[in-house]
């Protein structure tokens, strides 16, 4: 849009022609020229700008870099990302990502270009292929917004060959959910830190999630455990701090937990009502379920080191502390406990997500469906028969 007009004080014309955004920043931009004798001097000025512009701008706006692009574009995401995740983005982009195409240009992207880069990370700096796709993603994420722009063709995404996943979850046998379950009565000095693990197992909740659940969240009578607190990053740093909400609005939710693990919070809660009655003032009170002896929150890496000990000291594998979720679905799965209530149980976005993670469990709930039509087939031809 161009407006020509004249200066009343002058006499002479000018015009300020609006030439857009700026893809990088997303700000308005003008231009303005003055001093024409007439009008018809103004408009032929502003054709010919608008035609340089019109030249230019396909040049200058493909030279970007794509740490230039991508830089602006962290820094809108932030807005909506929580301190640990921009603590994550932030090591992809400068130790992943920004060393080896952050100085290609927008419209020199190709498929080539950012198979190399593929290539790079999983054969030459051996990265898990977990991380290698983390990191295409964020680049995919970039260069499609690019392409709306017409800043690089999108077609260039279309065959990047990425790494497989070997799936491979280390969850216990339904025995040693058992024995594990049943420490209580087999190991002396247990961790205090124990009714967290036995929370996570029962019900699938992640570390952060069990680190922030309070008294309060707890509904005995419903037997009903809600998810509206979290143990996270605060910072970009490595400091943490109680977070209200969950990871995602699907975190946000309700599980209903068995009678058995109802038990084991009541007497967990009067060991808690007893070490605030001795501490009195000195009791930090957050309300915490999983606490310090005064009631601070526990940093994750001395609760993982407490599941460790305490797996050392029975005769069942050794898992990670997030494998306590994976065992909670595959269990659930095997039992024949519908997907979508297991997605709910999870706080998964959407049931697919339940599936695709707990995929290694399908292949067998398919032959047990394949063998129920074998035996319902068996039983009509019998009855046929008679």
């Amino acid at each position: 849009m161009a407006l020509i007009k004249k200066d009343s004080k002058t006499g002479k014309y000018f015009f300020v022609l609006d030439v857009g955004k700026d893809p990088l920043t997303g700000k308005r931009k003008q231009l303005r020229r003055r001093g024409f004798e007439t009008k018809k001097e103004a408009q032929l000025a502003l054709a010919n700008l608008q035609l340089q512009i019109s030249e230019s701008k396909e040049i200058n706006v493909s030279r970007y870099t794509f740490r230039e692009y991508l830089e602006q574009w962290f820094e809108s995401k932030k807005i909506k990302l929580k301190p640990s995740t921009i603590k994550n983005y932030e090591e992809q982009l400068y130790y992943n990502i920004l060393p080896y195409i952050g100085e290609v240009k927008m419209d020199e992207f190709n498929e080539a270009i950012i198979q190399n880069f593929i290539q790079v990370l999983y054969k030459e700096r051996e990265l898990a292929p977990a991380t290698v796709r983390t990191a295409y993603g964020i680049v995919s994420e970039v260069l499609y917004k690019a392409s709306r722009k017409g800043l690089v063709n999108s077609a260039v995404l279309d065959d990047i060959v990425l790494p497989r996943m070997e799936k491979k979850l280390r969850i216990w046998t339904a025995e040693q959910i058992s024995i594990f379950l049943d420490a209580p009565k087999v190991i002396l000095n247990l961790t205090r830190y124990f009714i967290g693990f036995n929370i996570s197992l029962q019900t699938g909740m992640r570390m952060g999630e069990v680190l922030g659940l309070r008294w309060n969240d707890i509904d005995y009578e419903n037997k009903m455990i809600f998810v509206r607190q979290t143990l996270s990053k605060i910072d970009q740093g490595n400091e943490y701090g109680l977070v209200a909400g969950g990871k995602t609005l699907s975190a946000m939710r309700c599980i209903y937990i068995s009678d058995s693990l109802v038990e084991s919070l009541k007497v967990h809660q009067q060991l808690i009502d007893k070490e605030k009655t001795i501490q009195q003032q000195a009791y930090s009170d957050y309300d915490l379920v999983v606490c310090t002896s005064n009631g601070s929150w526990i940093h994750p890496n001395n609760f993982r080191r407490a599941f460790k000990v305490t797996v050392d000291q029975l005769d069942i594998p050794q898992i990670r502390f997030h494998d306590l979720r994976h065992t909670h679905a595959t269990f659930l799965l095997e039992n024949k406990v519908n997907p979508k209530i297991i997605q709910e149980r999870l706080g998964h976005k959407n049931v697919n997500i339940t599936l695709n993670t707990y995929s290694h469990v399908l292949p067998s709930m398919q032959l047990e469906v394949a063998g129920k039509f074998d035996g319902f087939f068996s039983n009509c031809d019998q009855n046929c028969d008679s």
